[in-house]
């Protein structure tokens, strides 16, 4: 059985971010088509820094070096709240838990603690922070 996906045409972002509201963050397939706007994760990874993703989860580090970051991990839930698992350098936007090994940028971070997809994440990050989704109007 072929499946038909329908793309987006160029359009308003708010068109797009209707388009995904609709469809679900969770599934974005409906059975016969799939409506899924494009996200400029490039776009929307240099907007957001490390930092903001940090206070918007209340994150505290324990320990300081420069830009470089420890503390507990919000990803698989530190125990102590004076843990120093996870590590984050703020120059390069990358966090680093040594326990659980979870790594990445801060799109990533938000994805992991939240259990998302980066799409989903991408999407709840920019409403979180009263931000526009950056879609991608180039198809």
């Amino acid at each position: 059985m072929e499946r038909a996906f329908a793309l987006p045409t160029v359009s308003s972002g708010a068109r797009h971010e209707r388009e995904a509201r609709s469809a679900g963050a969770s599934s974005l397939f409906d059975g016969e088509s799939a409506i899924m706007p494009g996200v400029d994760f490039n776009v929307l990874r240099s907007e957001v820094t490390m930092r903001e993703v940090l206070a918007v989860l209340g994150w505290q580090s324990t320990s300081r070096a420069g830009d470089q970051l420890h503390g507990p991990c919000p990803v698989h839930g530190s125990s102590s709240p004076r843990s120093r698992t996870l590590s984050v350098n703020l120059a390069e936007g990358r966090y680093y838990c040594h326990k659980c090994h979870s790594q990445g940028n801060q799109l990533e971070l938000w994805a992991a603690v939240h259990n998302h997809t980066i799409y989903q994440a991408a999407i709840d990050l920019c409403h979180v922070l009263g931000r526009d989704v950056p879609w991608i109007e180039r198809w």
